[in-house]
């Protein structure tokens, strides 16, 4: 019989991303750190249409659709507000949040290590609706 021993490391917290409410998309410290973020580091986003799925790609070069990494103090961002625009994310009313799900059977043919955006969203309340409340 072989057993292998399951790796508390194969569980690690998931790397995430948000889409701010300006509509750059930010990284936890902790994805930062895991993905190697530097100012200027190319990323760039697929979408496959069928499935209505979005992919992050740490780029392999220096394509031109590619978003260069921001850095504000230790925080990493991309300027992706005219992309998610595009795509109808109503981020101003909604914060949406991605788990980073790494695809390695996809590099080869994006030219990049690629990760699926699994995608999770949280309405915001409004001002009306938080005033509701407090009253309560």
């Amino acid at each position: 019989m072989a057993v292998r021993i399951i790796s508390t490391k194969d569980f690690a917290k998931p790397l995430k991303v948000t889409l701010q409410s300006s509509g750059k998309l930010g990284f936890t410290a902790e994805t930062a750190k895991a993905l190697r973020l530097e100012s200027g580091k190319l990323i760039q986003f697929g979408k496959d249409e069928e499935k209505n799925e979005l992919y992050l790609i740490l780029s392999n070069g220096a394509p031109e659709d590619a978003f260069a990494v921001a850095k504000a103090g230790d925080y990493f961002y991309l300027p992706t507000t005219l992309m998610f625009d595009s795509l109808e994310y109503n981020y101003k009313r909604a914060t949406y949040f991605f788990d980073l799900v790494r695809r390695k059977e996809m590099d080869a043919e994006l030219n990049g290590e690629v990760y699926y955006m699994k995608e999770r969203m949280k309405y915001k309340k409004s001002k009306q609706e938080e005033e509701i409340l407090i009253k309560s």
